[in-house]
């Protein structure tokens, strides 16, 4: 009995040891845990939204980025939102509106930024840069006038875009072809491409496949007459005349016929498969050709009535912008700013330009191109005069009323349903 009671004092002995080894152990793990979730609770979470997601060609080198910038800075984690196509304004905006926009965004300068500003949306940058003068004056022009309101800098202007006409040098030399350089040039050569049975010009009826129309507006009014659109509470001449100029090219069957129906996938693979000899793109169309092909050039829109070859040119959906949610405490304010200086920095830059033709607004060389297309286009951006380069017309008007108005009445005006007073009336209505 004795016996059976020490051994009864040992056994609870060691299952006190145990016990107490045990939460010595469990306290260990806690406390791992806890130094985890405070971690956890440090490391904070940055929204960000561009244009670049989905199969953009800038896609998959924004993800190499943010991997890139959460390594060097393992307290901040980017959720990226990128949308590609014609769905990332309209969501954008739905997104303000209901009060989730994203902490970092990027958007080309237009009237939706207007609109933000006013609704006190954005963060204000100009102190800021002030501040950092090193990160201001890396950006070479007056690129930052498009993104100042009201002498206030609210964008960082890092994606330069331009807009031409690229032509299937091959097919020009193969049919004995002239490179268009004016409307009559232009008109001939659609003339010989339709004998051949090769569609003239990829263009179909959407805000994309608008950019022929767009550079027809330039090539006619110029700078000033993209900017200033309402002449005596009408619309300038110049878009009214490009209409114009473009029902005449339907007429001359220069369109793919059912231009109404492909999606601009299908407009951009007939001329990429060479069914089509012409397209009128932007500059970041030259990341859908090989590194070595040189059957492809970009040349500036041909010359219209008594106007001169023009380049649309401006800021892309690389414009970034901070929500004023997010600059509104010490933490989002130094994490969003981070994040937009590694975005336009010249690393970033040399980045995308080599594995995407992204054009940046830096004020660095840019020595090795993309491809052989990306070299060639941005020496004609480069060469072309300062008084021919100018707005680009949808970055002026309205997007909402671009795209609603004049992009969806286009097919009903080339088939003589509406003309192009009625529909720039309906666009100007919407406009007051």
């Amino acid at each position: 009995m004795q016996y059976s009671k020490k051994l009864l004092c040992l056994v609870l002995f060691t299952l006190v040891s145990f016990t107490s080894v045990s939460c010595g152990n469990d306290n260990s793990y806690v406390s791992e845990a806890r130094n985890s979730k405070i971690t956890h609770a440090e490391t904070s979470t940055i929204s960000l939204m561009t244009s670049w997601g989905g199969v953009d060609s800038k896609a998959g080198c924004l993800t190499d980025l943010l991997d890139k910038f959460e390594n060097e800075n393992p307290t901040i984690k980017v959720s990226n939102q990128s949308i590609f196509g014609d769905e990332y304004l309209p969501t954008l905006k739905t997104r303000f509106a209901s009060g989730n926009e994203p902490d970092v965004f990027g958007l080309w300068p237009c009237s939706d930024i207007k609109y933000m500003i006013r609704a006190n949306k954005l963060a204000e940058l100009t102190d800021t840069l002030k501040k950092d003068s090193e990160w201001m004056e890396s950006f070479k022009g007056n690129f930052f006038d498009m993104t100042t309101y009201n002498n206030k800098i609210f964008g960082i202007p890092f994606e330069l875009v331009f807009e031409g006409m690229f032509i299937n040098k091959d097919l020009f030399q193969q049919f004995g072809v002239k490179i268009p350089q004016n409307y009559q040039e232009l008109k001939n050569a659609i003339n010989i491409f339709n004998k051949h049975n090769i569609t003239p010009i990829a263009y179909n009826a959407t805000a994309e496949g608008s950019y022929i129309y767009q550079n027809m507006i330039a090539s006619l009014g110029g700078n000033e007459g993209v900017e200033k659109f309402i002449v005596n509470n009408k619309i300038n001449n110049c878009y009214i005349d490009a209409m114009k100029y473009m029902k005449e090219l339907y007429e001359m069957h220069a369109f793919p016929n059912d231009l109404i129906s492909i999606t601009s996938e299908e407009r951009n693979n007939l001329f990429i498969k060479k069914q089509a000899a012409m397209i009128v793109q932007g500059s970041w169309f030259a990341a859908y050709f090989g590194k070595f092909d040189k059957t492809v050039e970009m040349i500036p829109f041909p010359a219209m009535g008594n106007g001169s070859s023009k380049i649309p040119a401006g800021l892309g959906g690389g414009t970034f912008y901070i929500s004023k949610s997010a600059w509104s405490t010490p933490e989002g304010k130094e994490n969003t700013l981070k994040l937009i200086k590694f975005l336009t920095s010249k690393a970033t830059s040399d980045y995308l330009y080599k594995e995407s033709g992204l054009f940046s607004t830096l004020n660095v060389s840019m020595e090795t191109p993309y491809n052989a297309l990306a070299q060639q286009s941005i020496g004609v951006y480069e060469k072309t005069l300062e008084e021919n380069r100018c707005a680009i017309p949808d970055h002026i008007i309205d997007r909402s009323t671009w795209e609603k108005v004049i992009v969806k009445e286009f097919p009903r005006y080339l088939d003589n349903k509406i003309s192009a007073e009625e529909i720039w009336e309906k666009a100007l209505n919407r406009l007051q």
